[in-house]
């Protein structure tokens, strides 16, 4: 297939983060190897999940919001999206892309993420994070939204992370924007912007 759903991130889309991972490594700072993944919409969509979800959800929210059944169609919901499937194609070519990798961090753009040792427990965490879109608190801070917004995932070949000030200040005088950095072995996993002062 010509897009294979998974993209290096000097292809991937300059958006966010991503962005300013990007710039990052094209400054010449030590980038943990990453991978975006944009394949949330199509899995959705071959799995009839926008329909199956929009059932599940049928009479939570009217002049008061049915906390029982909000609760049992999102277990529902992660349960759907946990028991649905990626198109064989794709999964392989996610597999393939990481092959003799690891250990590797799955994520959101500007979060923590899950911790994966090998390509397949990878794209298992991936669908883990797909599925946690339906905790009962973000469904409630996206509605009337039922279904996330289709983002690229990262995927990154690193470990755990920590907080990294030194390369923090290099990014604001190379970036010129206020950022804490966040490296594992002193390669820059994750940016965050910094909020306040």
């Amino acid at each position: 297939m010509a897009d294979p759903g998974i993209t290096p991130l000097e292809r991937a889309p300059s958006l966010g983060e991503l962005a300013l991972l990007q710039r990052a490594k094209a400054l010449g700072f030590p980038v943990a190897p990453t991978w975006a993944v944009a394949l949330e919409e199509e899995f959705y969509r071959l799995n009839n999940l926008p329909e199956r979800i929009a059932r599940l959800f049928s009479g939570v929210f009217g002049v008061r919001v049915d906390e029982e059944r909000l609760l049992w169609a999102a277990e529902e919901a992660k349960r759907a999206i946990r028991e649905s499937y990626l198109l064989p194609e794709r999964a392989e070519a996610f597999l393939e892309a990481l092959k003799g990798r690891g250990p590797f961090v799955v994520r959101a753009l500007g979060r923590e993420g899950l911790l994966a040792a090998t390509p397949q427990e990878a794209l298992f965490a991936l669908k883990r994070l797909w599925a946690e879109a339906f905790q009962v608190e973000a469904v409630l801070d996206r509605y009337p939204e039922l279904l996330p917004p289709f983002t690229p995932y990262l995927v990154q070949e690193a470990g755990e992370v920590e907080e990294d000030p030194f390369l923090s200040l290099e990014l604001l005088q190379a970036l010129g924007e206020k950022v804490v950095a966040f490296a594992h072995r002193g390669l820059l996993v994750r940016v965050e912007w910094e909020h306040g002062g």
